[in-house]
């Protein structure tokens, strides 16, 4: 943003002006204000497309075709003059970065902030491709980040040019076809969606879009057009139509920043001689190009034992205070392959360690493994453990799990309280690139002044991640007693959010970004995880277990002897499975129940005593479209305890019947194809 020129007009139609915002293809743009005081941007035509009759015809199409768009998530056409010598058009412009601004102001978004910015753009292209209209020129200056998420700078008025040039606006950015459609918009949309990760310009920054996401744009930066989906697709895909979740308080107070510079200058009026004088001209244009450049702000406390710490989401904007009563964000971003927060021990585990769980990252690169030696972690691959964040074994370390996205694992360890004989069994985050270690006691009364003791100690039972990372649910055994079961945890700024799940539940999951699932052996149920109130129920299960199918609303339980897929919207049931040997097992106990990644298999595995101290494991694995057992039709596959399924399908880990060491799976064909170690 620059300070007006003294050629500059002092206002266009009824539209006081500013400041200037920049000049793209077709025209200069700038900041103006209307009567009412809200915000626009006047777009004036540049001299050499006023002249030329072509970019004017095509200009007026394009600014009367766009006129009335429906959408929360597109600026819309305010008014334009189309006639006179020099044509202009104003679009409102809610206040804030382009993100391309922000981007080069503090760096590539955080994780937290790439899918709502993903939805949001999303639904302005489908509105628009619903009109029958296509965009043509999407790119990073387009896009306008707001404090309530993000819009696009216009419905692709600068497409114009190109109907006149024959010549994309932004070729970095353009689909490899040409041409402007809703295909090359898809394009477009998942270029720019690599830059706002990366901040590297065009499709070059795929690597660095968050996991959970990057298939999905990969599919948009296909050659063939007809292979990418249709922006209503990403709608869906995004959990869409819907308001994206809000920014992280970090991306928020960037964002602010420069809306309230904005805000300052909209509020100015030169024509009063409230102009900024000639001799601090200098300083006050530098002062309007500033963004409110990052800050590194990293700041440890410690509390409890447990370690928290300011790390970089962007770091702070200049001149916006930092929140001292800001948590640690639970998360850093990198590969897990390059994690130095936890070294191994020098000797490596022992032969006859226990294997009590598996999970691969999100990035699929390394293993963890909880087990009696304590929480490993493997670069599986190359058969090298490369941390360990907690060095010995016990009881509690039954589960661990990794965060759809960076490197952190959380599993449940011991506490010791005083004036308590047991220790408390507490979750606790393990970040393996910063080496911090966050303790987690669910939504439970304490600790008191002097971090010594619970008010009421009551250990955690269990633990889920969000499909995105961006929050984590802790659930408490309440055994029989009353008083709220789980709480989610902002992963972002470790803040707890509202308590739901009264009582006792034996499993959690997450059925999307903001809804939560338990399982009280009677009655699966449904929760809003911002206001914890219930939005749906599966009654009939028998069993405590709970399998959510990925991108879906359907929930796996079991009703003995059957497993039944179920979607809680409508309450159809989507498949059943049978286990015919379930009748002739002794004390059949279901230890695991999962569906792979992709959603296209159901993995069971049943645990039956032989009436001996031995312990049979009965493993099965449904193909969701066909119903047949996968498992019966492999020729050599390989017998198992459970399994971790790698995100991209590569291999599954499995715990052995005898519980060590655990052994990698051909995922076709089930059969051994190495061991950890």
């Amino acid at each position: 943003m620059l300070p007006l020129h003294p050629h500059d007009p002092p206002a266009i139609g009824p539209y006081r002006l500013r400041a200037r915002l920049g000049e793209n293809a077709y025209a200069r743009v700038y900041l103006g204000v209307c009567d009412d005081g809200s915000s626009v941007a006047v777009k004036v035509v540049r001299p050499e497309h006023a002249t030329d009759p072509t970019f004017r015809g095509a200009f007026a199409r394009r600014v009367e075709g766009a006129r009335g768009l429906p959408g929360a998530h597109m600026c819309a056409v305010r008014e334009a003059d189309l006639r006179g010598a020099v044509p202009w058009v104003a679009v409102s412009r809610p206040l804030g970065p382009t993100l391309a601004e922000l981007v080069h102001a503090h760096g590539p978004l955080p994780v937290d902030a790439v899918r709502p910015l993903a939805l949001a753009t999303a639904q302005a292209l489908a509105d628009l491709h619903g009109a029958g209209l296509a965009h043509g020129s999407l790119w990073p200056d387009g896009v306008l980040m707001k404090s309530h998420g993000a819009a696009l700078a216009d419905p692709g008025l600068e497409w114009a040019v190109s109907d006149t040039e024959r010549r994309a606006p932004h070729p970095a950015f353009a689909a490899p076809e040409g041409g402007a459609g809703p295909a090359t918009d898809v394009f477009s949309w998942a270029a720019t969606l690599c830059y706002a990760a990366s901040g590297v310009e065009g499709p070059d920054g795929l690597a660095d879009v968050p996991l959970q996401l990057r298939g999905l744009v990969d599919a948009c930066l296909k050659r063939d057009p007809r292979l990418r989906p249709s922006s209503s697709d990403l709608v869906s895909m995004l959990g869409g139509p819907t308001s994206p979740h809000p920014w992280s308080p970090s991306v928020r107070a960037a964002i602010d920043a420069v809306a309230a510079r904005q805000g300052e200058v909209l509020a100015t009026d030169p024509a009063r001689g409230q102009a900024t004088p000639p001799e601090t001209g200098r300083r006050e244009r530098g002062r309007l190009l500033s963004l409110g450049a990052g800050a590194l702000v990293l700041v440890v406390l410690a509390a409890g034992g447990a370690m928290f710490a300011y790390d970089r989401l962007f770091g702070e904007p200049a001149d916006v205070p930092a929140q001292e009563d800001t948590a640690e964000p639970l998360i850093s971003e990198g590969r897990c392959l390059d994690a130095t927060g936890f070294p191994p021990p020098e000797e490596p585990p022992a032969p006859d360690t226990n294997v009590f769980d598996l999970t691969f990252s999100g990035d699929g690169d390394v293993l963890g493994v909880a087990s009696s030696a304590g929480l490993m972690v493997w670069d599986w691959r190359e058969g090298r453990e490369i941390a360990r964040p907690i060095t010995s074994g016990s009881g509690s370390l039954s589960e661990a799990e990794f965060s759809p996205v960076g490197c952190t694992l959380v599993a449940v360890t011991p506490v010791e309280y005083e004036s308590r004989e047991y220790p408390v069994e507490l979750a606790h985050t393990y970040d393996l690139l910063s080496g911090e270690t966050v303790r987690h006691l669910g939504p439970q009364e304490g600790p008191d002044d002097q971090e010594r003791w619970l008010a009421s100690p009551v250990d955690v039972r269990g633990f889920a991640f969000s499909p995105d990372g961006t929050r984590l649910a802790v659930t408490l055994d309440r055994g029989r007693g009353d008083g709220p079961g789980t709480h989610t945890v902002d992963t972002a700024t470790g803040e707890p959010g509202e308590p739901i799940a009264e009582g006792f539940q034996y499993e959690t999951r997450f059925m999307d970004e903001d809804h939560v699932v338990t399982n009280d052996s009677g009655t699966v149920r449904v929760w809003d995880a911002d206001t914890g109130e219930e939005v749906g129920t599966v009654e009939g299960t028998s069993d405590s277990s709970l399998a959510v199918r990925p991108g879906t609303t359907q929930v796996a339980y079991a009703d003995d002897p059957e497993i039944h897929v179920e979607d809680y919207v409508d309450g159809t049931e989507v498949a059943s499975f049978t286990r015919e040997e379930y009748e002739n097992d002794d004390e059949p106990f279901l230890t695991q129940l999962l569906f792979d990644p992709a959603g296209e298999r159901l993995y069971a595995t049943w645990m039956a005593s032989t009436g001996t101290d031995a312990l049979e494991y009965h493993p099965y694995v449904w193909d969701l479209e066909t119903g047949e057992n996968l498992l019966e039709a492999a020729d050599q596959a390989a017998s198992y305890r459970s399994v971790a399924i790698h995100p991209d399908g590569e291999v599954i880990a499995a715990r052995t019947t005898n519980g060590t060491p655990p052994i990698l799976l051909d995922p076709d064909t089930f059969e051994q194809v190495d061991a950890l170690y």
